[in-house]
């Protein structure tokens, strides 16, 4: 609640106790116009148990949001690690990846006289054809 930002947090608990204090002593000295006050302290009573419960309520709300803030603040910190993982995989698959398809171009340029010739396509082409796509 936008109210309690501003009341202390004992505020609250000590109306409680003046207005308990206030109905008991109406209750039993007699002042002038007593009822008003005793039915006062009554409404002020319950009013100041609402507002302790509302302050409660609100403390444990915070309470809670800084726990998943927390909670958040680590997920992210272990999603940093992860990624920077994953982009060092990634960056050494490419690498790899790269590597090979040197390689196998280099093999295909040495073997393409032997495929030209025949106009067939032999073992060897399927073979390297195949190692491309599983890599």
């Amino acid at each position: 609640m936008f109210i309690l930002n501003f009341i202390p947090g004992w505020f609250f608990p000590a109306l409680a106790v003046t207005a308990l204090l206030v109905f008991l002593i109406s209750r039993f000295i007699k002042l002038p116009q007593a009822q008003l006050v005793h039915y006062l302290s009554i409404i002020v009573f319950a009013a100041s148990l609402f507002m302790c419960g509302a302050n409660w309520n609100n403390d444990y709300w915070l309470a809670k949001v800084k726990e998943v803030e927390a909670k958040l603040a680590q997920s992210e910190a272990e999603s940093a690690k992860e990624n920077t993982k994953i982009v060092e995989k990634v960056v050494t698959r490419r690498e790899i990846v790269r590597l090979q398809g040197n390689e196998i171009v280099k093999y295909i340029d040495r073997e393409k006289l032997v495929i030209d010739e025949n106009c067939k396509i032999p073992e060897l082409v399927v073979d390297l054809h195949n190692k491309a796509v599983k890599q």
